[in-house]
């Protein structure tokens, strides 16, 4: 049965006061930026995040903030403001933000400026620097939701690589792809055979393409087997984790490798911003694509084209064996395909077969926690402090036809 108007509605809106940004506001921490992108006294640096607007910088000793982008005194743009002992100074009158999001100075008022700075009303946010990545909880109150310890955000930083790229749709077309395991053997084939070199496991989705899906509920979310039948009576057993709201944790190649986790957060409504950590827990991650970005802030690249021009397919490519005609990477062409279903994907007018069970559990949490929110509840799998992160570990690899999935997924 396709989605109603209404449930997209509130799939999908994070705006001004829309349901499902709420929830999330109160509930979850938000990446916000790339840590490698703030320096000590460096330019502060423009966050858009479920349509509000705050700046990210890094204070002389060396702690980040994030707060409103607008100064609270004549709502003038702190991106351009001077970062310097240990805070942002407006360029308009001289008003001096700490990491806090607190007024230490005012330096054009007469009388007792530490009062008069104690009194100026302030948006105060959580923030933490994790996994190469800076985090804010923008939630009232004074008790923010348990961290979310994924299996990247404590390993040294030669073992993590972390990339990000804002694309102009809608965050949750891009996080049904993170748990769409169908479409890799089909949009990215030329990607995982090249990648792969034809010797690792992940080549092994491109030979057949019909998965059979298992699934298994769990604290943070869900894990899935996307199982495919090959000769000799093996099935090649892909283990994903799907982590509320967002995260996509995506197994390794092949044993002992570097695993992805894919999330896409909401930048508005219409715009989303991708997220990439490529992590190796086991050893150092080396060279590899995402380690050799040049722009963690801007890869993977967008499609290089418009509509009008089929978001810059090479068709001659295409004849040549490229899969897509999209050969920047493995993102660019699914951001192709996120683009070209449209600014907010209308999923009234889809027609889902067999390998969408994933998808369609990854709409059931997100619309049941906007629910419970809306209801004045604690979303079920919101961040309580008892959920493991650690444990969503994904994992996979060749089977006897029969096996039992989840013994391969104990042992990650």
């Amino acid at each position: 049965m396709a989605m109603t108007r209404e449930d997209n509605e509130l799939l999908c809106r994070v705006e001004n006061g829309a349901p499902m940004g709420e929830m999330i506001r109160q509930h979850y921490w938000i990446p916000a930026v790339p840590a490698s992108k703030l320096v000590r006294d460096g330019a502060p640096l423009r966050v858009r995040l479920l349509g509000g607007n705050y700046v990210a910088f890094r204070t002389t000793d060396g702690r980040v903030g994030v707060i409103d982008e607008q100064c609270p005194h004549r709502r003038a743009s702190l991106a351009l403001a001077h970062n310097e002992d240990n805070g942002l100074r407006c360029l308009y009158h001289g008003w001096k933000i700490n990491v806090h999001g607190e007024v230490a100075e005012a330096p054009n008022h007469t009388g007792d400026q530490q009062r008069f700075c104690e009194h100026v009303r302030v948006n105060r946010y959580g923030v933490q620097e994790r996994g190469g990545i800076v985090w804010v909880w923008l939630g009232k109150g004074d008790t923010p939701p348990k961290f979310p310890d994924l299996p990247f955000v404590d390993l040294p930083d030669e073992h993590r690589a972390v990339t990000s790229q804002e694309v102009p749709t809608n965050w949750v077309q891009a996080v049904e792809a993170s748990m769409d395991s169908s479409h890799v053997g089909v949009l990215h084939e030329s990607t995982t055979q090249i990648t792969a070199g034809g010797g690792n496991e992940r080549v092994l989705m491109t030979q057949a393409l019909a998965p059979k899906l298992e699934f298994e509920d769990r604290p943070y979310g869900y894990r899935y087997a996307a199982l495919r039948a090959l000769p000799d009576n093996k099935v090649y057993a892909r283990v994903n984790n799907f982590v509320m709201p967002w995260y996509g944790i995506i197994c390794p190649p092949d044993a002992k490798g570097p695993s992805t986790v894919f999330f896409s957060t909401p930048v508005d409504d219409t715009t989303h911003r991708a997220w990439f950590v490529h992590f190796n827990p086991h050893r150092p991650l080396g060279m590899t694509v995402m380690s050799a970005s040049p722009d963690v802030w801007n890869f993977p690249p967008l499609p290089p084209g418009d509509a009008a021009h089929n978001w810059g397919q090479n068709r001659d490519l295409m004849k040549r064996g490229h899969a897509t005609g999209f050969p920047q990477h493995l993102g660019t062409e699914d951001f192709a395909m996120f683009i070209s279903q449209g600014a907010i994907y209308d999923r009234t007018q889809e027609q889902l077969c067999s390998a969408d069970g994933a998808v369609l559990r990854v709409r059931s949490l997100l619309l049941k926690a906007a629910r419970e929110f809306q209801a004045g509840k604690t979303p079920t799998l919101a961040a309580h402090p008892e959920l493991d992160y650690a444990k969503a570990v994904s994992v996979g690899g060749v089977l006897s036809a029969g096996s039992d999935w989840r013994a391969l997924a104990e042992t990650a």
